[in-house]
């Protein structure tokens, strides 16, 4: 702010602090509640609902194409805020549009304008203005819009699982965008050039994706990938949407055989190739895009009969060792309470470190996520749910047992088993009931209560949001229907919302419990001008020399 505009609202404030007293009608508590309010919304940007587009998963996926020449078409706000709340929104049951299974969740969106900056906000599907200026011209390409995507270091400490969250979040703004007849590209080119947002030193710039009107219109044709020992690719009923919404993350599953078409559909989501043919640029595309050009995975899946290499070029599998090998494979691998010999389709990307340089490694784990994204939400269309697990302890006992041994070139980078929910009746646990202070002072603990009762007696995890920017990622477990103490210490003033849901064995999620807690504020003294503005419309309505004054 300069010395002018900061010497206009400090002479206001006399004016004001000068006037009110002596025309006895200034109400303090009333006026300073009046303007927290105002405050609060100063520097939000509520976006509208989401559109929802009338276009099935399947076609979505196979219209995902990389566009680096757009027109200089403004983006309506109805389009930005469909495209936000797939990549990174909360879901119907308070879950993200992306899943991470350890609820780090460490990836901020920045959407660069013509006007200024702004960081989405998922929780209330808003943007929250950053800076001030046109910085359209960081990255690469000429766009309307850009979104800066960056990896914060304080909410995971591991940047590749970060940049996998980071590939989740890429696809679906690719989906939408394609679908919404816009366009857009992941580019990992010049990223630093977001540090000149001001950006803060725990954030790490990872891709820049512009978003606009392509200057060349989409033209498609259908033609059907070749029909081998696989079928061809079937679209479903749902859209991208309703699949995000409807994603089931389970930690069990049946142990009964897919459909050769369920498993085609699974395997063609991870890697292959689209069943629409570009004639723009003479091509088929894949479900994925490439980070340097080119496509150094094999996908490899696992079921009761054996173990099966997937060719996207002919969308068909070769078997590569007879027999139940899901034992062996569990050995391999820290399950996390997965239970990976119950999941009756498993996927296994591996990096081909001959075609996939390790200077690199970021870009194969952002393409990672891509494909766990998309095995995720074709399972929710499938109406079958999946998992995802990162830990793997012995990659050379994971290659044996898929009949690869020989081939030490191939890094696996996850396991992500699908299958049906299983058959016996499930019941989520209650919404947790949380007991504690509701009121309180700045800067001391407080204990917090939690309970959740599971109607089949299953231990329960508790996923806290204290309404202040701060998380409790599924702490547990704990016994069904015991009281879970915990203590939290707001650090700044204001009315906050502590909301919690808690969890089961098995994976099913009860709705959210809530708890509002008021930390008392002072009164504020940094006022913008917009800030004062709208005190000012205020109190000229109540004295009549504030409006003679104004």
């Amino acid at each position: 702010m300069d010395k002018k505009t900061l010497g206009f609202l400090i002479s206001m404030v006399l004016i004001i602090s000068a006037v009110l007293p002596a025309a006895g009608k200034f109400n303090y508590l009333n006026t300073v509640d009046f303007l927290e309010k105002i405050s609060n919304t100063l520097n939000e940007y509520p976006l509208p609902p989401p559109m929802s587009i009338d276009m099935v998963l399947e076609e979505t996926i196979c219209r995902r194409m990389s566009v680096r020449s757009f027109t200089e078409e403004s983006i309506t706000d109805e389009e930005l805020s469909t495209i936000l709340w797939a990549a990174y929104g909360v879901t119907k049951d308070g879950n993200r549009s992306i899943f991470n299974s350890y609820g780090t969740y460490s990836t901020i969106i920045y959407v660069i304008r013509n006007d200024a900056t702004y960081k989405y906000v998922p929780e209330n599907h808003s943007l929250s203005l950053f800076v001030s200026g046109n910085y359209l011209h960081l990255g690469q390409y000429t766009s309307p819009i850009k979104f800066g995507l960056v990896w914060d270091k304080n909410l995971e400490s591991d940047e590749l699982i970060g940049m996998a969250d980071i590939g989740m979040v890429c696809q679906d703004i690719y989906f939408n965008a394609n679908a919404l007849d816009l366009g857009t590209v992941t580019t990992g080119m010049y990223v630093e050039d977001l540090y000149e947002l001001g950006i803060p030193s725990n954030e790490k710039p990872e891709i820049i994706m512009p978003l606009g009107r392509p200057s060349t219109l989409y033209s498609f044709t259908y033609d059907p990938l070749p029909e081998q020992n696989l079928p061809q690719v079937i679209d479903n009923t749902q859209n991208l949407e309703e699949a995000i919404n409807n994603r089931l993350i389970l930690k069990s599953w049946d142990n009964l055989p897919l459909s050769l078409l369920e498993q085609s559909q699974l395997i063609w989501s991870s890697y292959g190739y689209s069943y629409l043919y570009d004639n723009v640029n003479n091509k088929r595309h894949r479900t994925l895009p490439s980070a340097i050009g080119i496509y150094p995975f094999k996908i490899f899946a696992a079921n009761l009969s054996g173990v099966y290499q997937y060719s996207p070029s002919t969308h068909s599998i070769t078997q590569t060792v007879q027999g139940d090998q899901r034992d062996e494979i569990n050995n391999c691998i820290d399950p996390n309470d997965i239970i990976i010999t119950s999941a009756s389709w498993i996927i296994i990307p591996f990096l081909d470190t001959n075609l996939g340089g390790s200077q690199y490694q970021r870009f194969w784990y952002y393409e990672n996520g891509a494909i766990i994204h998309n095995v995720l939400l074709e399972s929710a269309v499938l109406n079958l749910s999946a998992n995802v697990i990162y830990d793997i302890t012995n990659e050379a006992g994971l290659r044996s047992a898929l009949g690869i041994s020989s081939q030490p070139n191939l890094k696996p980078l996850s396991i992500i088993p699908t299958g049906n929910p299983y058959s016996t009746p499930n019941t989520p646990p209650e919404t947790p009931e949380i007991d504690g202070p509701t009121s309180g002072s700045a800067g001391t603990a407080y204990t917090y209560t939690f309970n959740s009762v599971d109607p089949d007696v299953d231990d329960v995890y508790y996923y806290i949001l204290w309404g202040d920017g701060h998380v409790e990622n599924w702490n547990g477990p704990h016994s069904s229907g015991e009281d879970f103490d915990i203590n939290h210490t707001f650090t700044i003033k204001g009315t906050f919302t502590i909301e919690a849901k808690a969890k089961d064995t098995n994976g099913y999620e009860s709705g959210w419990g809530t708890l509002n807690v008021t930390i008392p504020r002072n009164r504020p003294f940094n006022l913008s001008i917009k800030f004062l503005n709208l005190i000012f419309e205020w109190f000229s309505y109540e004295l009549p020399i504030l409006r003679y004054i104004l």
